[in-house]
């Protein structure tokens, strides 16, 4: 895909408040546990970057500012 997006969240930072999850009009993150130390904590995690339309709402509602989004150029070859 050409102009894709890159989206990653800091997972640690991510609070598991699921506001990227809720407000993504794409449905690019899911709710997941991850172990931390002795205990899960629930975090959000990237499950379908493909998806992602730019539109930054998850960027720009996110409590902890665990998330990033970045537009990233393909190089198409010319023949």
């Amino acid at each position: 895909m050409v102009g894709g997006f890159r989206v990653k969240v800091d997972l640690k930072t991510c609070i598991g408040c699921s506001v990227c999850a809720q407000i993504c009009p794409t449905d690019v993150f899911k709710m997941t546990m991850v172990k931390d130390g002795e205990y899960g904590r629930l975090v959000s995690v990237v499950d379908n970057e493909e998806a992602c339309i730019g539109c930054m709402a998850c960027v720009e509602n996110c409590p902890t500012n665990s998330i990033t989004v970045t537009k990233e150029e393909v190089q198409v070859a010319k023949g």
